[in-house]
């Protein structure tokens, strides 16, 4: 059972037998400061309007009930301490060995599993991918890892934008460049588009540009959608528009059709129809939704870069509009990548002369340092990629500084002639004891970095790990003649080996056994 969930079903099992219904929630968390406790909770706050009386006192009765409703063996000893109000839980170490030696540690166990449907990247074709494109690749990749980690079932999409004015413009101006001509106001000039000119097909030949970068990248889709035969050619949209219009919830103006999104959240009606005859971006948008949400799935889950914000309304407007109010449906906007050289930004390719590509900081740094500083911040903040400092092997480098921890633990296991074994009840020095509870937090973050959408809590994780692991290193000697220590040191280890390793493969990330 999670360490967490043990310690919430006590804290209910109390209230239960105390006939207490609490007036809002409580919650068990990880406290910031580790050194009041291994997991804190609220509940003594929450209840002190229901019981009429002072948190600090409620506290202090949980603090001496509470030990008894932990009856496994492995919680004896628990300490329940009351503090300003709050009850701190500080874990007996049997705890931290049970958990470690489960296999299914931070593995499944969702209490409410859903089918899930992620669409991340979703570039147009009409270029090759960025670093931007390179944060969504990295931030969706992750996220599903780690949906898929708690026990949800996922597959991942790239909705292919091969229809529109865009696509016009960039097979325009292929063939001006063919034909000796200008390329067209407003059409594509870049180095790359002179490439395209042997090309039977540009659209394919990007597709399939983008599609290596991202199998470089450790990026793989379950399906590519593309917009022109699965929307268009079928008439899907135009059928999604005839739907709307049977529910009376379009109407027309100077010859153009609007959906009545003000209805429903939006900030103003939009167009489906212009009065040219084209269909919107929006109204295939909307077509593709409703696709994708009759596919069953419980919940969709798009990554757009934070320019799409005021999208979101309208888009979950059409989705409701023609399916209902299930599956749910979820954004993730994240913010811009400024690629640096030492400090500096990096604007343009030497190769090219145009941005640098996204398989340009692949082959310079590689795809582990790629997606480490990738995915290292929330995807809602700025972030800075600095270059040199990604290539640096020092511990400056984060991503460096975590798989060189793994890396010497491999070496320390390699010339160890002690197998590891675990001694429960052994004594242990300060630092090994941070360690060890520091290792049964991986749960949590896991679980958190799921289900609040963040892998960088993971990237962040494992910077802490590592440098509490070199922390141990350098106070607890591994290889020591008392073998019972020995034993027990290296099957710390061994534990901190596992959970570096299956954190960075949440990230998709190498976890190099010698560096």
């Amino acid at each position: 059972m999670r360490t967490r969930l043990r310690i919430e079903t006590a804290i209910s099992a109390y209230l239960i037998d105390q006939k207490i219904e609490p007036s809002s929630t409580w919650l068990v968390e990880l406290p910031k400061d580790r050194s009041n406790g291994d997991y804190a909770s609220n509940i003594a706050f929450v209840l002190a309007r229901t019981l009429k009386k002072s948190p600090q006192a409620i506290a202090q009765d949980l603090a001496k009930a509470l030990p008894s409703y932990f009856k496994d063996k492995a919680w004896i000893g628990i300490q329940v301490l009351p503090a300003k109000g709050f009850i701190n839980f500080i874990l007996p170490v049997t705890v931290c060995w049970q958990a470690l030696q489960d296999e299914t540690f931070a593995k499944g166990d969702e209490v409410n599993p859903e089918r899930i449907l992620l669409e991340y990247v979703s570039a147009n074709p009409t270029g090759p991918l960025h670093i931007g494109h390179g944060r969504w690749a990295a931030l969706g990749d992750s996220l599903a890892r780690l949906l898929k980690r708690v026990g949800h079932s996922v597959e991942t999409e790239f909705y292919v934008n091969d229809a529109g004015n865009q696509i016009d413009k960039l097979i325009a101006s292929v063939s001006a460049i063919k034909e000796g001509r200008p390329v067209p106001e407003e059409g594509y000039g870049g180095g790359y588009v002179k490439d395209l000119v042997e090309e039977s097909d540009p659209i394919v030949a990007l597709m399939k540009q983008q599609q290596v970068t991202l199998s470089d990248f450790r990026v793989v889709f379950n399906a590519w959608t593309r917009e022109k035969e699965t929307l268009h050619e079928t008439g899907l949209v135009q059928k999604a528009i005839d739907q709307l219009t049977l529910k009376g919830i379009t109407y027309s103006e100077k010859g153009a059709l609007f959906f009545r999104s003000t209805d429903r959240g939006d900030d103003k009606d939009r167009v489906l129809i212009k009065s040219t005859g084209e269909l919107t971006y929006f109204a295939a948008d909307i077509a593709y939704h409703q696709q994708k949400a009759l596919r069953g799935y419980d919940r969709l889950i798009n990554i757009w870069g934070a320019d799409h914000h005021g999208y979101i309304t309208r888009v979950k407007a059409g989705i409701k509009a023609l399916v209902g109010e299930k599956p749910e449906f979820e954004v993730l906007l994240g913010q811009l990548v400024t690629l640096l050289r030492e400090g500096v930004e990096v604007r343009m390719s030497k190769r090219t002369g145009d941005m640098v590509s996204l398989q340009e900081v692949i082959d310079e740094i590689g795809t582990d340092a790629a997606r480490f500083f990738l995915v290292i911040k929330n995807a809602d903040t700025h972030l800075d990629f600095d270059l040199e400092l990604a290539k640096k092997q020092s511990n400056d480098n984060p991503v460096f500084y975590v798989q060189y921890a793994h890396a010497r633990i491999c070496s320390i296991l390699r010339k160890s002639e002690t197998k590891p074994l675990v001694h429960v009840h052994l004594e242990l020095h300060p630092t090994e004891l941070k360690l060890l509870k520091f290792l049964l937090s991986f749960e949590d973050e896991v679980i958190l970095a799921a289900s609040r959408r963040e892998p960088h809590r993971i990237a962040n994780y494992l910077i802490e790990l590592a440098t509490h692991f070199h922390s141990f290193y350098h106070d607890c000697k591994v290889n020591v003649d008392d073998q019972v220590v020995a034993q027990n040191r290296l099957a710390i280890c061994l534990s901190v080996k596992r959970i570096l390793a299956e954190g960075l493969e949440l990230l998709g990330i190498s976890a190099p056994e010698s560096m």
